[in-house]
């Protein structure tokens, strides 16, 4: 894996966006819209930028977003872009519901310092080879050395016993979005 440049931009949004298609979260903040979805990712991108780090696999093929906690910069080009997201990307009538998920989430994450995996992404056509793993483990090592838990959250089913068996724990799970919503953690090592 190796860190974000600005070549691999276009690649992390498409690859977000397939890998995060009939994603019930995903869908619950934008819709199903194609546009809403690259909205969606294009704000997620500049936000690891800027409070994170972003990092695309050595194939090219899949890519993780994280953020650290305690990184909370807001700098005019982030408004902006929660602008673009919120008129472009979620749409008015959605913007309050959106907001109230966004609190809940806020509310149930830890108080203490964590690296947060915001999104990871396998392009459909190479998921369940291994790339997936290799970032999450990559990352997992990343934490430790930093000493920080990581945490994470999703609404994927087929995912719960693969971040299980990366040693993460359910510690909280929520039904308020009209579909079941956990919230992991892994103990830093």
């Amino acid at each position: 894996m190796r860190k974000f440049i600005e070549q691999d931009r276009i690649n992390i949004i498409n690859i977000l966006v397939k890998s995060f298609k009939g994603n019930k979260s995903v869908d619950f903040v934008v819709g199903k819209s194609a546009k809403g979805k690259e909205i969606l990712m294009e704000y997620s991108l500049e936000n690891c930028l800027e409070n994170g780090e972003v990092y695309i696999s050595d194939s090219g093929n899949s890519c993780v977003l994280i953020k650290y906690s305690d990184q909370k910069s807001k700098p005019f080009k982030l408004w902006v872009w929660d602008l673009k997201l919120a008129l472009r990307g979620i749409g008015i009538p959605r913007i309050s519901k959106v907001l109230k998920r966004e609190s809940s989430i806020e509310e149930t994450q830890p108080k203490d310092p964590f690296l947060y995996v915001w999104f990871i992404g396998v392009q459909p056509e190479s998921q369940g080879m291994g790339e997936g793993s290799k970032l999450l483990k990559s990352v997992l090592e990343m934490a430790s050395k930093k000493n920080l838990p990581v945490c994470l959250e999703t609404s994927t089913e087929r995912n719960f016993k693969w971040y299980e068996n990366f040693g993460f724990s359910v510690y909280a799970s929520s039904n308020q979005f009209g579909f079941p919503f956990y919230f992991y953690r892994k103990e830093a090592l």
